[in-house]
């Protein structure tokens, strides 16, 4: 994983007015910063506490739906954003013999609103755009989290009037407040693994996209502009490949034996993972709580709801989830704090309706986005030749 020290924002927590309610976020991902800042803005003294010693970058391909561009435009923090895959580029797919199996446009899944970004680019300007005042505390995670809001910090309990877990889809928080990762992940039995590339395999060019897939195996190469090129994979846990490895301990060794078989392009795109590293390594997983919230606490982003990479709105819900929270929390005038728990059942009754429709989508997409046998690889494939006819592709644009 890459990361990038921010000393300068790391520190004690400071005693504050006690009238001025305090939130602790814990986690400093997307739906974290976009939740700290939306608090501050609603009158919150925020502190932000991250696991990892330092803010990560890199991460995989994303395409930030509209809705998700609106969120980062009210947040402040969207003048740093650009697409990074051209609209006028060429999406390729290839098999697992390197044969060129479709060409499609990649301009018909623009929908002019989104755009196309790797994680990193999201917390990049969610992290610049973080106002002065929220302190952020690398190297810290809850040890204990109770309802009221008393939080076990490096050995101190501190109370706090609102706590916020958006620390991802393994959240400490849900674990200590709600119970057990087991009573709420539903899994999809599929691997994913991610890597930023020191350079382009072959003879591609900067707006490349190239997808290998064989049946229970998928390979996104993305060449975008003004970045190191991104892939990852997608394989099925149960492949006979797969037997016996561990992506999450041995990430490298796991893409050489389920993807080791491949020809074309592979050979050297798994050289490259080698030499690069990867950046995440996971099991895919959906999350559904009956509730998001327990008295003072809540989840937020892929830690109450994770729709999963197959969706496309996993970054698009964090950051809508995250700026809303404050608008819902609003600090009066005389500075009293809100009714927290009457706020975030409002909050939660907003959110769930595009959460609910996201996993939804997800469960349909994943038999498309990785076809699970030769029959459905070959709907698939079929599908793309059509929509890579001039006329059909125009007639979809």
């Amino acid at each position: 994983m890459t990361t990038v020290d921010e000393p300068a924002r790391t520190g004690p927590v400071e005693p504050v007015a006690p009238s001025v309610p305090r939130a602790l976020v814990v986690g400093a991902g997307i739906a974290g910063l976009a939740a700290a800042t939306s608090l501050h803005r609603a009158g919150w003294r925020v502190t932000v506490c991250e696991r990892a010693p330092a803010r990560r970058t890199g991460g995989y391909f994303v395409r930030l739906a509209p809705s998700g561009v609106e969120a980062a435009t009210r947040l402040g923090v969207d003048e740093g954003l650009r697409s990074r895959l051209p609209v006028d580029g060429v999406v390729t797919g290839v098999d697992g013999r390197g044969r060129t199996t479709s060409r499609v446009e990649a301009a018909i899944g623009d929908d002019g609103g989104s755009l196309a970004l790797v994680r990193g680019d999201l917390e990049a300007a969610l992290w610049e755009g973080l106002p002065d005042e929220v302190e952020v505390r690398f190297g810290t995670a809850p040890e204990s989290v109770g309802a009221d809001g008393t939080v076990v910090l490096d050995g101190a309990a501190h109370r706090w009037d609102l706590v916020v877990g958006a620390d991802g889809v393994r959240s400490t928080v849900r674990g200590l407040v709600f119970g057990p990762e087991e009573e709420f992940r539903h899994d999809f039995d599929h691997v994913v693994i991610s890597a930023v590339l020191p350079r382009l395999p072959g003879e591609l060019v900067e707006g490349d996209y190239v997808v290998l897939v064989e049946p229970g195996r998928t390979a996104h190469l993305m060449a975008m502009a003004g970045h190191d090129p991104v892939v990852f994979f997608t394989y099925r846990a149960d492949l006979a490949q797969a037997a016996g490895t561990a992506p999450a301990e041995r990430p490298e060794q796991a893409l050489r034996a389920v993807y080791g078989d491949f020809d074309g392009l592979m050979p050297e795109i798994l050289d490259l993972v080698a030499e690069a590293g990867t950046t995440h390594a996971d099991t895919v997983g959906q999350i559904h709580l009956e509730r998001w919230s327990r008295d003072r606490v809540v989840l937020l982003g892929d830690a109450a709801w994770c729709p999963t990479l197959y969706s496309g709105h996993g970054s698009a819900l964090a950051l809508t989830g995250g700026e809303a929270l404050g608008r819902h929390l609003r600090v009066a005038d005389d500075a009293r704090s809100p009714d927290v728990p009457g706020a975030l059942a409002r909050w939660e009754a907003e959110q769930r309706p595009g959460t609910d429709a996201a996993r939804s989508a997800a469960r349909r997409a994943r038999h498309f986005f990785l076809p699970g046998n030769r029959l459905v690889a070959a709907i698939r494939g079929a599908a793309l030749r059509v929509a890579s006819w001039s006329p059909v592709a125009r007639l979809l644009r």
